[in-house]
């Protein structure tokens, strides 16, 4: 018989995932201090929340990596078309 999977469960795996996707290596470490951070998130109350309020929580256990954001090229400048004979 299937058992649903219980909400700590999906805010494990949304918080596991969310690290390995942003480049965090998935250690023994990373684990125990993924389980604090679900446990702490549980002692401010449970509820179908719980994952969303767990990847809040993950700047506060985590240090991430930085965004290297790209700037937008060419830059951005205002202009026009220059129509004649109103340029």
């Amino acid at each position: 018989m299937f058992m649903p999977e219980t909400v700590c469960q999906q805010a494990i795996e949304r918080v596991m995932t969310y690290l390995r996707d942003d480049g965090v290596e998935l250690d023994a470490e990373t684990c125990r201090q993924v389980l604090r951070l679900v446990d702490s998130a549980m002692k401010d109350g449970g509820g179908l929340d719980l994952p969303a309020r767990c990847i809040e929580l993950v700047p506060d256990y985590f240090n991430l990596p930085g965004m290297d954001i790209p700037a937008p090229i060419p830059p951005l400048m205002r202009g026009h078309l220059g129509y004649y004979p109103h340029d």
